[in-house]
């Protein structure tokens, strides 16, 4: 009898540390940068929005000029939702809504919403926005 409590206290150990370390995984993953990613759009943080691509967007466009262009020509950003998240493995596809400061440029003086898909992937222990692929 004494054996069997132990296997089951082995058991319950295992089960919490596994639900610990599955807690940490969650709470650094795709979540996480989407938020970065998305607060620092409704803030203006161009630099901080650009840090969450992954290296084959930042291959392509410098960080300065991606800031240049952000201020030039993109539409505010107020708020966002994260409706869902996917991950599978190191890829992961997120659901998100958007919504947009109405535009300055145009007689529309409503907000806009906006359902948007959102690819992650894994590079160097940290997850990144994937602009293609």
């Amino acid at each position: 009898m004494k054996y069997i409590g132990g296997i089951s206290l082995g058991i319950l150990l295992a089960g919490v540390i596994f639900m610990g370390s599955y807690h940490r995984v969650s709470a650094g993953g795709p979540q996480k940068t989407l938020d970065a990613y998305f607060s620092a759009g409704v803030r203006q943080d161009y630099a901080a929005v650009y840090n969450c691509y992954y290296a084959a967007y930042k291959a392509k466009i410098g960080k300065a000029e991606y800031i240049r262009r952000r201020k030039e020509d993109a539409a505010v950003l107020k708020a966002y939702k994260i409706l869902s998240v996917k991950q599978n493995g190191s890829t992961a596809q997120a659901k998100v809504l958007l919504t947009f400061r109405p535009a300055l440029m145009t007689a529309n003086a409503k907000t806009t919403d906006v359902r948007v898909k959102e690819n992650l992937v894994r590079e160097g222990g940290q997850w990144k926005v994937q602009v293609w692929g």
